[in-house]
Order: C-alpha cells, then sequence, then structure tokens
C-alpha cells in the first residue's frame, strides 16, 4: 500500500460555546493547512481529543477533515480502541468516511503482552484496505510497542509506518534495522524533531504544525537535506522553546486552540475536565508565540 512522508499536522477538534463539533472551523483549519504546504493531517489524534469524543462527534470531525481536504493532502485518521474488534469498527467507519489511513494505538487499560500486541496489529491490518500507522506513545498509553512487535507485524501489506513517541532516539535506528527499512518512521516527539530526521525518520506527526505550518514544513525539508543542517539547526533553536511548551506542560489542545484562536483559525474549548489556560500560563504562550512571530489575520504579531 501507499506509503507516508513528510509533515502531517495532528490537528485540533474545535469545540464551539455550545460543546459542538465546530465543523465549519475545522474545515476551515484543515484548508488553510494544505495552503501552507503540509504533507497531511491527522484527525482524530492525542491533540484531536479522541479519548473525549462520542462516536456522532467522531463522525463529525472526519467527515469535516476529509471533506476539507478535497484530495489535496491525505487525512489519517486515529482509530485505536480498547479491544481489537472495536479498533477494526471505528477503522472501517473511517475508512467509509473517506480517510486515507488511519493511526492505530495499542490497548491503553489493559496491559497487553507483546504477544497480544502481534495479534492486535496484525488482525487490525489484515481487515484494513487503508495504510495503517502504529503509534507508540508509551508515556500516554503505558504500553510500549518495542521494534520486536513492530519487525513482527512488518510483513502486513496495511502496516506502512509508525509514529515513534517513546522519546528515546536509539529506537529509530533499532526499527529501522529490525525492520529491515520496512516501516516509514514518523517522528511524534516535538523536541526530538531535527535528531530524527538525522537518524533517518521520513516523517513528522506535528502539533506546532497547527499554527507554525511553514516553518515545520521548512525544517523538515532542510533537516533531510545534509546541505542544510546548518540551517535546519537555526530554525529548529528557534522552534525548541514553543516544542518544549508543547511536550512538557501537559496543556497541549488547550495551548494550540488558545493560539488559533487569536491567529483568527478556530480553536475553541476543549473537552472536561480540560481546564483553559490561566491568565499567567496565557502570557507565558505569548512570549513564545512573539518569538516565532506569529500573526493574526490581519498580520498583527500576538501579544
Amino acid at each position: 500500500m501507499e506509503a507516508f512522508e513528510g509533515v502531517y499536522v495532528v490537528v485540533v477538534t474545535p469545540i464551539d460555546g455550545a460543546g459542538r463539533v465546530d465543523e465549519a472551523g475545522l474545515a476551515s483549519n484543515v484548508r488553510w493547512l494544505a495552503q501552507q504546504g503540509v504533507d497531511g493531517v491527522v484527525a482524530l489524534g492525542s491533540t484531536g481529543e479522541f479519548a473525549s469524543l462520542s462516536d456522532s462527534e467522531r463522525a463529525a470531525v472526519i467527515e469535516a477533515a476529509v471533506g476539507a481536504s478535497d484530495g489535496q493532502v491525505p487525512v489519517l485518521v486515529g482509530v485505536g480502541a480498547e479491544t481489537t474488534e472495536r479498533a477494526i469498527k471505528n477503522l472501517k467507519d473511517a475508512e467509509r468516511r473517506g480517510a486515507s489511513g488511519a493511526l492505530v494505538l495499542p490497548p491503553w487499560y489493559y496491559t497487553p503482552s507483546e504477544q497480544e500486541l502481534v495479534r492486535h496489529f496484525r488482525v487490525i491490518g489484515e481487515a484494513a484496505s487503508t495504510p495503517l500507522m502504529i503509534y507508540n506513545n508509551p508515556f500516554t498509553s503505558k504500553v510500549d510497542v518495542t521494534p520486536a512487535v513492530l519487525c513482527a507485524v512488518a510483513d502486513q501489506e496495511a502496516i506502512v509506518a509508525v509514529k515513534e513517541s517513546s522519546g528515546n532516539i536509539r529506537r529509530i535506528a533499532e526499527i529501522r534495522l529490525r525492520t529491515d527499512d520496512r516501516l516509514t518512521v514518523f517522528c511524534g516527539w516535538e523536541d526530538m524533531a531535527y535528531e530524527s530526521f538525522i537518524m533517518g525518520a521520513r516523517g513528522w506527526i506535528c502539533v506546532a504544525g497547527n499554527v507554525t505550518p511553514g516553518a515545520c514544513v521548512d525544517l523538515y525539508r532542510k533537516a533531510r537535506d545534509f546541505d542544510k543542517l546548518d540551517e535546519a539547526w537555526e530554525l529548529y533553536k528557534k522552534l525548541l522553546p514553543f516544542l518544549r511548551y508543547l511536550e512538557y506542560k501537559n496543556k497541549t489542545a488547550p495551548a494550540i486552540k488558545f493560539l488559533l484562536d487569536r491567529m483568527g483559525l478556530a480553536g475553541g474549548q476543549t473537552k472536561s475536565p480540560k481546564a483553559p489556560l490561566t491568565r499567567t500560563e496565557e502570557e507565558e504562550l505569548l512570549t513564545i508565540a512573539r518569538e516565532l512571530d506569529l500573526r493574526d489575520s490581519e498580520g498583527t504579531r500576538l501579544g
């Protein structure tokens, strides 16, 4: 199946004042990202608050994102679930609504053995009509999808990539060696992007790209060109305070939504129990935004 590559922005799910999915706002965000040159978008990822959405809300998100992409960029959809059967149900629903592929988590409440993980991914892979990306995020899921597990499923035609979010830079080389480069490795850790590209990651599932898509795409392109590594490093240094804020403050969705609203894009509320940013947190984020030269729709610098 077709592989994924490049900068894929994991989009927020805008929520309006009545607590409903803002489909028009999401569609506008996706169209804007496509215009900024991103290689794809991910709907219903962690930043999209997938675990907090009902089935009808999930459906609304998928349809808004796919409709807005209009074939210009691929739309991956998060389909993770606690059971294999439910993940397949989510997958088939996403495929029916036009998703280009799916992002697949391990179960996160029951802790599966490696053998159970292999079976989980293989069965989902056998059911897939679109390409799949495995999502390894042990800090959130408490389940580590090891290189051994990835090696055991890399022969599946549908399983083409892995979003690697363990925070261990050695993992990229190990995955590439164990799978003989049969899986495309995507960086899934915001402040390990530069290092990951040098180690051979051919993609980035990117949160910062919601508000700085051009810089994130530029970083990826430059870091993949060894003649431009110095330029990539200078850009990475500029982005790092923001990347580290997103990775370590545990305020990812509220922070991105706050900035999107200030930029004239669609952010809105977050799902409970997430709290909005405090005034102090807003000021800290706006200081970072000024350093990044983020601007609103009128061209005015934020802050």
